[in-house]
């Protein structure tokens, strides 16, 4: 095990399916050191896989351990979950909005929530990466407000903020401008170069357009196994 020095670690992880919308996976063995980008490509249309909140601590498998920064999520309290929470960032495959607060609220939620910067620091940084992103402006509007294609990069901006030490993308490019996706990629790229570690869950075959960096290692879900590719470091069953 390499819990000491991985930001992420699935051991030999299983969970069954919990609805007709989730689907099970089995058997799953993975680590994830800093600036490692893990891309696990799924079938168009598929079910939900249960991988970003198997990495987050919200679920518990049901045979398996699932270790963030060296420390199993089954093992620590509520109140270290949650800082341990603080340190990772997630692209939601459906949005996850906080629906009573505007869109820069949001933005700013979980940087202002886990670290003592100043909001007007957190409010800077959001507004520039929204521009990385190709946007003049955050909306000065709630989510319900916000048309779905922006929603869907200002999640990209969301999933930035800070130095975080995990970023989690699930189907990132759904519902995203296709002419945006190298914009996404770069943010992606530098982030690993800077020691973060990514797991990136996409159908979208975009997504393996940087799969010639060293530190890019490529997955596939057949059924409810993750197999790795010959090219990488281990294989997962």
């Amino acid at each position: 095990m390499q819990a000491l020095t991985s930001i992420l670690e699935f051991e030999n992880v299983t969970i069954h399916a919990g609805s007709l919308q989730t689907t099970g996976i089995k058997g799953v063995n993975f680590s994830l050191m800093r600036g490692d980008i893990a891309l696990v490509t799924v079938e168009e249309g598929r079910e939900h896989i249960p991988l970003a909140p198997l990495a987050q601590g919200l679920l518990t498998p049901d045979s398996g351990k699932v270790y963030f920064a060296g420390e199993c999520w089954e093992d620590v309290g509520p109140g270290r979950q949650s800082m341990m929470r603080g340190r990772i960032r997630r692209v939601f495959e459906h949005y996850g909005w906080v629906t009573n607060l505007d869109m820069m609220e949001n933005l700013c939620l979980a940087e202002s929530h886990n670290t003592q910067r100043p909001l007007e620091d957190i409010q800077q940084e959001v507004c520039s990466l929204a521009r990385r992103f190709g946007m003049a402006e955050v909306p000065v509007a709630r989510p319900t407000r916000v048309h779905g294609l922006i929603l869907r990069k200002l999640e990209w901006v969301r999933a930035f903020v800070g130095a975080p030490d995990l970023i989690v993308l699930e189907r990132p490019f759904a519902g995203a401008p296709k002419a945006d996706a190298a914009l996404l990629i770069e943010a992606v790229c530098d982030a690993a170069k800077r020691g973060v570690a990514v797991l990136w869950i996409s159908d979208d075959l975009r997504a393996f357009k940087c799969r010639e960096m060293a530190c890019v290692r490529c997955f596939r879900m057949d059924g409810d196994k993750m197999l790795a590719e010959e090219n990488n470091r281990e294989t997962s069953t």
